[in-house]
């Protein structure tokens, strides 16, 4: 698969899938599954076309996104694609939906197949939407809209999923997903304070828009290689693949801290020792524990943590 920045003209005919995939969730992957089947039967490149910054980010409307651009890509270039262009949405925002097609579409790309979702919108001012594309398309290239996906009785969608995270239930999301919702940080020096209570933390500093407020049963994975010891009590916590169970907190910690300061991301894998300053990492959501909550004194968050640990079933 080859990763392009810039529009260029293919070598042959080809399948396109056009979208912003953010998350890339089961709705995306449909969309690829159809994008390659129809490459694969009628012997065409297989190309998906996809923008930065996200359109809504563009216009500086509210949007918190499921994925980075990095983690966006990482998910495109898992797939079986020949070409994968990754473009700057300022370069295409003013193009009308009719040049779009007959000259990005149809002319570099050289479209036979065109494979999008039910609400794909495109060209200057969003224009254009599945009609206008058919119509334009009709007699030179085929226009297939991907099926819908349904999981738990609604139809999969990014603007769902951010709605699940955002209110903490990243199970629900996982769902949609296909997959536990990550988010990708760097391991920073935090005030010590779980030390003292006898839990430590690693700090996590973030770029994902979404931090899902909340105690989290999650696994955390070192993204880069980490010398460190693991004590008995943390037998068992490791689930193959470079993954620890954890227990994770985002929050304001009310017990400690102003309420008004920004999202904590706080993580406790048991009985891990060793030294991860600077380190990156992923962190897997796999269901949440409890809302974040305010208590008396530090003995009664210690019973609390206590318990949140024993949740994790390790």
């Amino acid at each position: 698969m080859r990763l392009r920045t810039r529009l260029e003209r293919l070598s042959g005919p080809s399948a396109v899938a056009i979208g912003n995939f953010d998350g890339f969730h089961a709705g995306h992957r449909r969309i690829i599954d159809t994008l390659t089947a129809q490459a694969g039967r009628h012997r065409l490149i297989a190309a998906v076309l996809t923008f930065h910054p996200h359109p809504r980010i563009y216009f500086n409307q509210p949007v918190r996104l499921i994925s980075t651009d990095a983690q966006r890509l990482e998910n495109l270039k898992r797939q079986a694609l020949d070409r994968l262009f990754f473009i700057d949405f300022a370069d295409l925002v003013s193009c009308p939906a009719d040049v779009f097609v007959n000259d990005v579409l149809l002319g570099k790309l050289q479209a036979r197949r065109l494979v999008v979702g039910g609400d794909f919108r495109f060209g200057r001012g969003r224009e254009g939407d599945l009609a206008l594309l058919r119509r334009e398309a009709a007699g030179r290239c085929t226009v297939i809209r991907a099926p819908d996906v349904r999981i738990d009785g609604q139809r999969v969608a990014s603007s769902l999923i951010r709605r699940q995270l955002a209110a903490g239930d990243v199970a629900a999301a996982g769902r949609m997903l296909e997959r536990p919702y990550a988010i990708d940080g760097i391991v920073v020096r935090g005030a010590g304070r779980g030390t003292e209570l006898g839990f430590p933390t690693m700090n996590i500093a973030s770029a994902n828009d979404i931090l899902p407020p909340g105690v989290f049963h999650t696994e955390l994975e070192f993204c880069s290689p980490v010398r460190a010891r693991r004590s008995p009590p943390a037998a068992g916590a490791s689930r193959g693949g470079g993954r620890h169970v954890s227990a994770t907190f985002i929050g304001r910690a009310p017990a400690f801290t102003d309420p008004r300061r920004p999202l904590r991301v706080e993580t406790h894998v048991p009985g891990f020792q060793g030294r991860v300053y600077g380190r990156k990492v992923r962190l897997h959501f796999i269901a949440r524990i409890r809302e974040e909550r305010k208590f008396a004194d530090p003995g009664e968050l210690v019973e609390q943590i206590r318990r949140d640990i024993a949740a994790l079933g390790i």
